[in-house]
């Protein structure tokens, strides 16, 4: 098994921990105090539950060679994809929401027409590890 943790970003991180900062900054300065136990409860549930999401995003996000198996982990989210059926990886800045922390990312297709975006901080040895199990991978980087 190897483990490959995800690349972060500056401006990811910035997004992120600017958010957990907004949310913890708007609890603890509000301008009115939260009206009885349940205001406040609720209040505590939505600011600490958001902000626990975002950290286990940030520090549980990473990817592992098991066998010929990759799994793809991103906080409470996972994938497994059958290296073998892996067609392509390529480069790509492509900021939709998926299991990477850096707006350097790679996009692997797999099976017919399915993509996963990705970052991980060793690219090169991520994808020869990939390679060392699937040769007929394309390898545009």
């Amino acid at each position: 098994m190897m483990r490959f943790y995800s690349k972060k970003g500056i401006i990811t991180g910035l997004i992120l921990w600017g958010a957990v900062a907004f949310l913890i900054g708007s609890f603890l300065f509000l301008p009115g105090v939260p009206e009885g136990k349940g205001e406040m409860i609720t209040a505590i549930l939505v600011c600490g539950l958001t902000s626990g999401f975002i950290m286990w995003c940030w520090f549980g996000t990473y990817y592992e060679i098991i066998g010929s198996q990759l799994k793809v982990v991103g906080g409470p989210f996972r994938w497994k994809i059958d290296i073998m059926a892996i067609k392509s990886i390529r480069k790509t800045r492509n900021p939709l929401s998926s299991p990477a922390l850096s707006l350097n990312r790679l996009e692997i297709q797999y099976a017919k027409w399915t993509t996963i975006l990705i970052s991980p901080k060793h690219e090169e040895q991520f994808c020869a590890e990939l390679r060392k199990i699937n040769s007929k991978i394309d390898l545009y980087l």
